[in-house]
């Protein structure tokens, strides 16, 4: 039995290996793979459905020219415009793959925008015609000049009606915020002008016309004054005119205004020196040299590479460049002429008109030495002119090279409206010289002396009459005398006071006092003034003597400096009592350890002195009887206006008492007035350490508060601390004053509980 099973064994052994060494792999028949596919193309969107139609596949790798690929059956791809070759791989489990591609193009419909080339096929360039003109894409029929290209432009054929025309809708809003110039190549045989206008925007219609010389192709530009965004693009083939004919227009685009080159020849206003087609050498002459150079002070308010005037002086008297106009400038409207000067010196600048309808005019400015700065000068006429004459350090020996650009005519510093002088003496006891009329007599001590309108009736000095005095550059003690009837008594006056503005900042102001025979008995006093180019009160404090002595006023400005500068002054006045106090009245000595008398304001007004239109520095001080922050019923109260600075001080306290270098602490109370809260005004305090009375020397200002325009209208408590400075032999003086500038600006203010005591 186990023999047989063994036969069987072995036969079924021999049957298999019989069998399979029958079988050859090559006999294998399997599935053939088949790679494809189709799509179907938005072409509004651009998006491409692909459809596989691959035959026995089980995985897929698409290349599909644009994004990332994808093992997707069936993958949608958006497409911008284009054309592009997509791959697909189909790969089975045996190991099997075939790939398959196809081109397709991409043209997806886009809407006019600048710029317009008429050369994209995707966009149809047809535009909207009206009253008779027609309008289609051509090929450049005349390949020469502004356009040798040949490429579609677009053919413009009139009938010779008025204001007929076409106009494209934009998909993009034309934007006029930073370019605001239009650019289009335009050709004709015949001279004509295009109106350009544009519509549909976020703000009103705006229009410009360009001339076309009718010489073929010629670029024309269309320089727009808005800052909007517009829809509608739309052009007038001679605009109201009949001209009939063919025109063609190309290579519509936005520029850059500074972009826009110059094609003028004659000098005028404007004048940037940017224009290559004006000869500035030979219409820009004078005594010094002057030439036309890439600005090489690429800072501040003149930072970009353009072209500039360079002036080179060599120290002679009165140098200039005269301008010869072959535009003559006309004042009727605007009388104010701007330009950008670069010197690191502080030179006064003379700006001067001549060869006009009317007389020759001229203003003079200072520039500070700061670099590139714009000064504006106004001339007093309505004529027009046909020379302009820069006098760069005028009336002074300064060398130096020195930059202009960009001269343009403004409306000027007219300022505002001044207030009519109403009271004028000459009497050395209520002495008040406003120049309400042409008195008194001025004797020039090489200087020269005229009463003129107010020419900066602003701040300090808002009159409407002012003296001129014109320094003639021969030393440094030129002056201004003024001989009265009678002497001054400082023992029933403190001092002298007199407004003046100076084209330079912090000028030496020496006022002398002395007796007519006698110029050996004198006494003087030199102060400084603020700020270029504004009115600065000056306070001369003389001391009380035991008899009148002094009947003649010697003025210096800039004293011992020679220059050929222009000073006013104004309102020379006797003031206040003698004693240091304030406005008249009983003063009450200051309360222990205090060196502040009626810091309450409930005495009376003796202790302070109240600055306000009274007194030249507009507004209204008071001593209010309603207001108060405990103590009492009374308050001191500064309203401002526009241009003012009214303000409380008191002069001069504690002499004797008061240390040096000493740290002195200051304390009151402010609130602003509910009612009249500050709308532009700004609050300052000050402190001054006093020399003594008739030293000559300047005060030390001590600044505690400067520009505050956000003053509570609830009562505030404030302290400040200062050191004093290292001359108090005339004392300590507090200022507190209400700010204005230009309208609108208001507000009122009170202050009340001041002392001032040892740290």
């Amino acid at each position: 039995m186990k023999n047989i099973i063994r036969r069987l064994k072995s036969i079924t052994i021999l049957a298999l290996t019989f069998v399979l060494v029958g079988c050859d792999e090559e006999d294998v028949v399997l599935p053939e793979l088949t790679a494809g596919f189709t799509y179907t193309i938005n072409q509004d969107t651009g998006t491409v459905s692909f459809i596989n139609t691959s035959t026995n596949a089980d995985s897929y790798e698409w290349d599909l020219a644009y994004g990332p690929n994808s093992t997707l059956i069936n993958p949608t791809r958006t497409y911008p415009s284009g054309t592009y070759t997509v791959v697909l791989t189909a790969t089975n489990v045996a190991g099997a793959s075939d790939t398959f591609e196809d081109t397709f193009t991409i043209a997806i419909p886009e809407e006019i925008a600048i710029p317009i080339t008429f050369d994209n096929p995707l966009v149809n360039y047809d535009a909207t015609v009206f009253n008779g003109t027609s309008f289609q894409i051509v090929e450049n029929p005349d390949a020469t000049g502004a356009n040798p290209t040949v490429s579609n432009v677009g053919e413009i054929v009139n009938i010779g009606a008025a204001f007929e025309g076409f106009f494209f809708e934009l998909g993009q809003p034309l934007d006029l915020s930073t370019d605001k110039t239009v650019k289009a190549l335009f050709w004709s045989t015949t001279p004509v002008n295009i109106l350009l206008k544009l519509e549909n925007g976020t703000a009103g219609d705006v229009e410009v016309i360009a001339s076309h010389l009718g010489t073929g192709w010629e670029e024309i530009y269309f320089t727009f004054d808005s800052a909007a965004n517009y829809s509608t693009i739309t052009f007038f083939v001679d605009g109201p005119g009949t001209t009939a004919g063919t025109f063609y227009i190309d290579e519509i685009s936005q520029i850059n205004t500074a972009d826009v080159p110059c094609t003028e020849t004659a000098l005028g206003f404007p004048i940037d020196f940017d224009c290559e087609t004006i000869d500035y050498a030979t219409k820009i002459v004078g005594n010094v040299s002057f030439t036309v150079v890439d600005n090489p002070e690429l800072s501040g308010i003149n930072a970009d590479p353009t072209k500039v005037g360079q002036i080179t002086n060599v120290g002679d008297n009165f140098e200039n460049a005269l301008f010869n106009l072959d535009v003559p400038i006309d004042f009727s409207v605007d009388q104010g002429v701007s330009v950008k000067i670069f010197s690191n010196q502080s030179l006064p600048i003379l700006l001067k008109f001549e060869d006009g309808t009317e007389a020759e005019v001229e203003d003079n400015q200072t520039h500070m030495g700061t670099g590139w700065e714009e000064l504006t000068f106004t001339l007093n006429s309505t004529g027009s002119y046909n020379d302009m004459v820069l006098f760069v350090a005028f009336n002074q020996t300064d060398v130096g090279t020195f930059y202009v650009d960009d001269f343009a005519q403004v409306a000027g510093n007219t300022g505002p409206a001044c207030i009519p002088e109403t009271t004028e003496s000459t009497a050395a006891s209520d002495l008040n010289i406003t120049f309400q009329t042409d008195t008194p007599t001025l004797v020039a001590d090489n200087t020269g002396i005229s009463y003129i309108d107010n020419p900066d009736a602003s701040g300090a000095n808002t009159s409407c009459r002012v003296a001129q005095v014109i320094r003639f550059n021969n030393s440094g003690f030129d002056n201004v005398q003024i001989d009265l009837s009678s002497k001054f008594d400082f023992n029933t006056s403190e001092g002298i006071k007199m407004k003046v503005w100076s084209p330079i900042a912090n000028t030496p102001v020496l006022l002398k006092l002395e007796e007519i025979g006698n110029s050996g008995n004198f006494d003087q006093i030199e102060l400084s003034t603020g700020p270029a180019n504004t009115w600065t009160e000056l306070t001369y404090d003389f001391p009380p003597t035991s008899t009148p002595q002094f009947n003649k006023i010697v003025i210096f400005f800039n004293f011992s400096v020679s220059d050929g500068s222009t000073y006013y002054f104004d309102d020379l006045m006797v003031y206040g009592t003698p004693g240091g106090g304030g406005g008249g009245g009983s003063c009450p000595a200051p309360p222990a350890g205090d060196f502040i008398a009626d810091g309450d304001f409930e005495s009376n007004t003796g202790c302070w002195l109240l600055f306000d239109s009274s007194t030249g520095n507009g507004g209204t001080t008071t001593i209010s009887t309603t207001v108060s922050s405990g103590g009492g019923s009374n308050s001191g109260q500064i309203e401002t206006s526009p241009f003012g600075n009214p303000g409380l001080k008191q002069e001069r306290f504690g002499v004797g008492s008061i240390l040096p270098n000493t740290n002195y602490v200051l304390n009151f109370d402010i609130k602003s007035n509910v009612d009249n809260p500050l709308d532009g005004a700004a609050f300052q305090a000050f402190t001054f350490s006093e020399p003594a009375d008739g030293s000559g020397l300047p005060a030390t200002q001590h600044i505690l508060v400067t520009g505050d325009t956000n003053v509570s209208t609830s009562w505030t408590s404030r302290t400040y601390t200062f050191t004093t400075g290292g001359n108090v032999d005339g004392g300590l003086s507090l200022l507190f004053e209400l700010v204005c500038g230009g309208p609108p600006c208001s507000g009122t203010i009170n202050i009340d509980n001041v002392s001032i005591t040892a740290q």
